[in-house]
């Protein structure tokens, strides 16, 4: 049996905006929509906890009152449950409206996120009733081939935010020329974060991220202009 291939659903590159000369390219759970602590609040809910010192959700999720681990089924029902609920359960990272209202005026802001396809619509209403109208693309591709497509298809520096070292690494590999922030809201894995790609900034918060945003905006501004 053929694979199926890779799902992508957003607008189509090339009909992105493009009314400045950088790109700011953000995911979305844990860098503009809190992910990890409404999961844990939820498997609460369902007599389950969670242990990040795998730095891993498969696996990782046991039953409190029997500590076995949560099945594949189970835990993807789970997550299924989450994204139903998103407009209730994952609030705005902390301080990321402001900051990407100030951002808006020197980038355009495209949200790539990793979730399936089937949540675009879903997602894409919670971002609008919270203020965040950018446009965004769910992809179930590896997220370095997609951004790599990007310089394809615009010839623009670009800055990528993402909560998790793989993603960036990815991007390193398939577009080099990609400036990387790393930027997790919640705490509860940073002790257990893999190593980060050589070059690579991090932030906590948004109130750490803007300012480094801006610095690397600059830089990538200047040398647009050379």
């Amino acid at each position: 049996m053929t694979a199926r291939k890779p799902l992508t659903v957003g607008p189509a590159m090339a009909d992105l905006p493009e009314h400045h000369p950088v790109l700011l390219i953000l995911d979305i759970d844990e860098v503009v929509l809190q992910f990890i602590d409404p999961f844990v609040a939820l498997l609460a809910e369902h007599d389950a906890g969670l242990d990040p010192s795998g730095f891993r959700l498969t696996g990782s999720v046991h039953s409190l009152s029997t500590g076995q681990a949560l099945g594949a089924d189970r835990l993807k029902g789970l997550m299924h449950q989450l994204y139903e609920e998103q407009d209730r359960r994952q609030h705005l990272v902390p301080g990321v409206r402001a900051a990407l209202d100030r951002l808006a005026r020197r980038a355009d802001i495209v949200f790539l996120t990793a979730m399936a396809p089937q949540w675009h619509a879903t997602r894409r209403r919670h971002l609008d009733a919270v203020g965040l109208p950018y446009p965004m693309i769910a992809t179930e591709r590896d997220k370095g081939a997609v951004i790599a497509q990007f310089y394809e298809t615009r010839q623009r520096p670009c800055l990528f935010i993402d909560d998790l070292p793989s993603n960036l690494a990815g991007v390193r590999r398939s577009a080099p020329a990609t400036e990387l922030l790393h930027l997790m809201a919640s705490p509860l894995f940073r002790p257990y974060l893999p190593a980060l790609p050589a070059g690579v900034h991090t932030a906590c918060d948004w109130h750490e991220a803007e300012p480094m945003v801006d610095a690397i905006l600059d830089r990538m501004l200047a040398q647009a202009a050379l």
